[in-house]
């Protein structure tokens, strides 16, 4: 496969990634919130702030805001997709742990398996 073709076999893998979770979740689903999700896929348990050091150019509001609208109640207090939930640390009451809830677990083998390049 040639360099030319690689960054559209890319675009394909991510638009093909986006459509999956957009027809399994909600619309409003983004690269930015998938990214997250597999931040905290391969790091579960890690706090927002090693979350927001992991992830360019996201902001602490982006940030809590994209976290809430992935949880059970999002920023519109609305019913969310229930993907996430933010544990406090033990050891700190003060640092939120980010999970996947068991929801998320599950969307997150399937969509990982389904978003496998060409």
């Amino acid at each position: 496969m040639d360099k030319s073709s690689e960054p559209a076999r890319q675009l394909r893998s991510l638009d093909r990634a986006l459509r999956f979770a957009r027809a399994r979740l909600t619309p409003d689903i983004t690269a930015q919130r998938l990214l997250i999700l597999l931040n905290v896929y391969f790091n579960e348990g890690m706090s927002q702030r090693e979350l927001l050091g992991m992830l360019d150019s996201t902001s602490i509001p982006a940030l809590s805001r994209n976290l809430a609208d992935l949880s059970g109640f999002t920023t519109r207090k609305v019913a969310g997709p229930g993907l996430l939930e933010l544990r406090s640390d033990p050891m700190n009451l003060r640092i939120k742990r980010v999970y996947l809830t068991p929801k998320g677990r599950k969307f997150m083998r399937l969509w990982t398996k389904a978003s496998k390049p060409d």
